[in-house]
């Protein structure tokens, strides 16, 4: 059957269950789905662990399946799609790029360059093996959810065949340490009648106070370089504890054409030091900032909503709310409409005739699916978001082979911090004619990294795919590969190839083998005003390019 993109299930490791992994996500209980990029935020509230992990597939609803090795205590409800949105636009890298015509140059009217956007319930005792307990079974949203206790793998895979639960045959030799462990296990199936667009973000909160990213079972459904974006709420920033942390080679970026090869250099970087590794995304606070964008609908929207009797009540709720929000969005397209309505045609543009929107309408069902599935979600993430500022964005990509240990994660308060936003500048000469020699420009970034361009292009660009190199020139992609350990202000150095690149330090010395290093994400900048202002910022992993002029700029 022709394989579907979609990202593993994640889970984490709570002390004291040793190194305790989450399953994966499958098509089918025969093949399982490919895998994309994870997005998940870890919040420790004492001894308790939230996890939210946003799930994404595609393919038949009756094809999905999840499953999730979980300390006892387990408990599980409603996330929000807007929080992983809001993650994204605040976190996730951003690369501005300055251009810089030399003095005499004949500087063309538009300048100007875009930037593409990139990659960047039944019954609970319903069906049931002797070996399996069900100790909880209910409807959660669009799931029907179990959480079982089984005494070995045989007896939990016939359950989990017996009820419906697609998951591989495959990851039945992956369970068998977390039996042992004592561990429990989520598993997550769509309601009859729901379909794959229905599916939402998950929280699951239980007993522990370190947070992991279990992945040894999800080996059997990964792609080669699945990407692994991990979000830790807390009170400082989050290292690795059990991964090397990298910094990578700025100068193997693609800032021409876009930074969308982003990806590849991290996965580069992670190979050379071992296949074990994240690097960091940005570092600071900016919990309150997440919380501002993540506030709950309005009581007054949601009282208005459940007085509706006719779908004029939901075309004023769309255009109120959901059109800006996907959650209110996922909730409104629950409402039952007039027999033969296109459906996604009306979501789309709500009175444009095409139903009668005096049919009638039940707004106090949704607006108590609001209630429970949209608003009670984002008071809870408000609460951590709030009480625990500091984020930290870590990524890292994995191929199968290399999905032999659980990342663990801890905090580093002397570490510092890491902004999203990573900056350059493109230095512009003149040829003998005043045009300017745009093949020949030079770039340097704000981590002190410069190239030379060759025809107008990097050539030290890094791509790969399917998890092999494709494309680079003779730079690693980890400028530093370092361990960074809780409680300990210096990281330890374990690679330093700033000596075999054309790296320029603080204050303008080129910097060797063992020079200095900050221990983030980002060195510091060569020059004051190196990043300079940019024109057509893009979010997400994208370049901005800007103009300015600098009088008797050199390369």
């Amino acid at each position: 059957m022709r394989m579907r993109s979609l990202p593993l299930a994640l889970g984490l490791v709570t002390a004291p269950l040793p190194a305790l992994a989450c399953g994966g996500l499958f098509c089918n209980a025969v093949t399982p789905v490919n895998q994309a990029a994870e997005r998940i935020l870890f919040a420790v509230d004492g001894e308790q662990v939230h996890m939210h992990v946003r799930i994404t597939y595609q393919g038949p609803p009756t094809d999905f399946g999840w499953l999730l090795p979980a300390p006892r205590g387990v408990e599980t409800s409603l996330s929000s799609e807007l929080l992983f949105a809001r993650l994204d636009q605040n976190a996730g890298p951003i690369f501005q790029l300055t251009t810089v015509f030399e003095e005499g140059c004949d500087v063309p009217r538009s300048a100007n360059g875009g930037a593409e956007d990139g990659d960047f319930g039944p019954d609970a005792g319903a069906g049931g093996d002797p070996g399996v307990e069900v100790l909880s079974r209910q409807n959660i949203g669009p799931y029907d959810r179990a959480i079982l206790e089984a005494e070995n793998v045989a007896s939990l895979r016939a359950w989990l065949d017996e009820n419906g639960f697609e998951v591989p045959d495959a990851v039945d030799e992956k369970l068998q340490p977390y039996i042992d462990a004592q561990a429990v296990f989520v598993a997550i199936k769509l309601l009859p009648g729901e379909d794959s667009g229905d599916i939402v973000p998950l929280h699951l909160s239980f007993p522990g106070n370190v947070p992991s990213i279990p992945i040894v079972p999800t080996s059997v459904a990964a792609n080669p370089d699945m990407g692994i974006i991990v979000h830790v709420l807390g009170q400082a920033r989050a290292i690795p504890l059990n991964y090397l942390h990298v910094q990578i080679n700025e100068g193997a970026i693609d800032w021409v054409g876009g930074g969308q090869n982003y990806p590849d250099v991290v996965s580069q970087a992670a190979d050379e030091a071992g296949g074990h590794a994240f690097t960091t995304d940005y570092a600071g606070t900016l919990g309150p900032t997440i919380a501002a964008g993540l506030q709950p609908i309005p009581e007054q929207a949601v009282t208005e909503l459940a007085e509706a009797r006719t779908l004029q009540g939901l075309v004023n709720f769309l255009y109120g709310y959901a059109f800006n929000d996907a959650d209110a969005m996922r909730v409104a397209r629950q409402a039952a409409l007039p027999e033969g309505t296109d459906t996604d045609f009306f979501f789309q543009c709500p009175d444009c005739g095409a139903v009668d929107l005096e049919a009638p309408l039940d707004g106090a069902a949704l607006a108590a699916q609001v209630r429970d599935e949209v608003n009670a979600p984002r008071e809870g993430l408000l609460e951590l978001l709030n009480a625990q500022p500091y984020l930290t964005r870590l990524y890292s990509t994995m191929s199968p082979e290399e999905m032999d240990r659980d990342p663990l994660f801890a905090f580093n308060a002397d570490q510092p911090e890491v902004p999203n936003v990573r900056t350059a500048t493109q230095t512009i000469g003149c040829l003998e004619s005043g045009e300017p020699d745009f093949a020949n420009a030079i770039i340097e970034t704000a981590s002190g990294v410069r190239v030379r361009l060759a025809e107008g292009q990097n050539p030290q660009v890094i791509r790969r795919s399917e998890g092999m190199t494709v494309a680079m020139g003779e730079a690693q992609a980890a400028l530093v590969v370092e361990r960074i350990k809780p409680e300990v202000p210096e990281s330890e150095i374990v690679t330093d190839n700033r000596g075999d690149v054309d790296y320029v330090g603080p204050g303008g010395g080129v910097k060797g083998s063992g020079g200095d290093s900050d221990g983030g994400g980002l060195l510091c900048s060569s020059r004051p005003g190196a990043g300079g202002s940019a024109l057509g910022l893009v979010v997400a992993a994208l370049v901005g390019l800007g103009v300015r002029r600098r009088r008797g700029a050199r390369p």
